[in-house]
């Protein structure tokens, strides 16, 4: 076999198994954008007296499996759920979806996706709120009300805020809030107050700020 022969060989092989890439590529994102199947499942976890329902981990560019979530909870959808009554006991409740959640979970620095389900009969009952935390900018305690978030500092001036309409948050290793405008607040994750990151995820909008 001359030289010429043996590397037209080898980049003929080299073009068929590149082609075969290509196609199993295409066939699989075809697959997984007309998915049917869900790759996630929900688990009912609290705010407070509060439920609601959390996806498992989802890849952030998985849009199919996000539709998927969307159409089994859809917002103002009526939610049969299990729940204990005033003294304990499990009772039956239609519970009506008001909004659907997005935030990052663990997996640094490729973080994955959650999704989660609440409900109109807890809408606003968080609120008013304050929450002691470590932050920039001097703010010593963050507080929420039906209207958005605020930031003071230790004389309880406030140092920033957003009405929820426009608050962007980050949920990395810690917490990115931003105005929707150029500026921002970096706050500790709480670990004794997990109700302050649950409340931005359900009210504020994800933003990836963190990779």
């Amino acid at each position: 076999m001359s030289d010429d022969t043996g590397i037209l060989l080898f980049l003929g092989i080299g073009t068929v198994i590149l082609i075969g890439i290509v196609v199993f590529g295409l066939l699989s994102s075809r697959r997984k954008k007309n998915a049917q199947t869900r790759s996630w499942t929900v688990r009912t976890e609290w705010i407070g007296d509060q439920p609601y329902l959390a996806s498992t981990d989802l890849t952030q560019d998985d849009k199919r499996q996000e539709e998927l979530f969307r159409l089994t909870y859809t917002i103002g959808g009526v939610l049969p759920m299990t729940l204990p009554d005033e003294n304990g006991d499990p009772v039956e409740r239609d519970l009506r979806v008001s909004r659907i959640g997005r935030s990052l979970r663990g997996g640094w620095p490729q973080a994955q996706l959650g999704l989660t389900a609440y409900f109109a009969e807890w809408e606003n009952s968080e609120f008013p709120a304050t929450f002691p935390v470590k932050a920039s900018d001097k703010v010593v305690s963050i507080t929420m009300d039906a209207d958005g978030v605020a930031a003071r500092d230790a004389a309880g001036a406030v140092v920033w805020s957003s009405p929820w309409s426009s608050l962007l948050f980050s949920n990395g290793p810690d917490i990115v809030l931003s105005d929707g405008a150029a500026h921002t607040l970096r706050i500790e994750t709480p670990e004794e107050h997990p109700e302050l990151e649950e409340i931005l995820i359900k009210y504020g909008t994800l933003k990836q700020m963190h990779f």
